[in-house]
């Protein structure tokens, strides 16, 4: 199963890569037990998936999504900001390339 998890891991680098930078994928992220994060809400952070404050400039009725992390591990955050269970992933990425629309910014 690791090995699975290592090649989905591969593969969205290298689409991520090799795709134009407006289609949004999920960020695969190490998470520390009791450590508090900050997840970007709005799309515009540098230091995606997690909020580096850009949002005060550029999107301000937006704000990030604090949560601590409840184990350590490495868990998939949500790029296109659309997910129904932030800030994990849902697959809701695959739902808006499906209807050909990009990520919501």
């Amino acid at each position: 199963m690791a090995a699975v998890r290592r090649g989905a891991a591969a593969l969205v680098a290298r689409l991520r890569a090799a795709l134009p930078s407006g289609i949004a994928f999920p960020y695969r992220v190490e998470l520390k037990e009791g450590k508090k994060y900050a997840w970007c809400s709005c799309g515009h952070s540098r230091a995606q998936p997690f909020c580096d404050g850009t949002h005060r400039t550029l999107a301000p009725d937006s704000a990030p999504l604090r949560f601590t992390a409840e184990a350590d591990g490495k868990v998939w955050l949500c790029g296109c900001k659309r997910t129904r269970s932030p800030p994990r992933c849902d697959g809701s990425h695959l739902r808006l390339w499906e209807a050909g629309s990009g990520p919501r910014r």
